[in-house]
């Protein structure tokens, strides 16, 4: 097996073990996060800047060949 694909491997399941056993410690802080992230005036920001990055990437992949 590929060095490379093991160390992502691991990675990864790292990542899953702490999801499936610190979860109830991340959603409480992920609720607090996301009440304050998720404001409509955030949102209304957010929104314009993945707009710009999309026709920027269109314009990108339209003139890249």
């Amino acid at each position: 097996m590929d060095s490379q694909k093991m160390f992502a491997g691991l990675i990864l399941m790292a990542i899953g073990l702490l999801f499936v056993f610190n979860n109830k410690n991340m959603a409480k802080g992920a609720a607090a996060l996301y009440q304050k992230l998720y404001t409509e005036k955030n949102l209304i920001v957010m929104f314009k800047i993945a707009g710009v990055i999309l026709v920027l990437g269109g314009l990108v992949l339209m003139v890249a060949k």
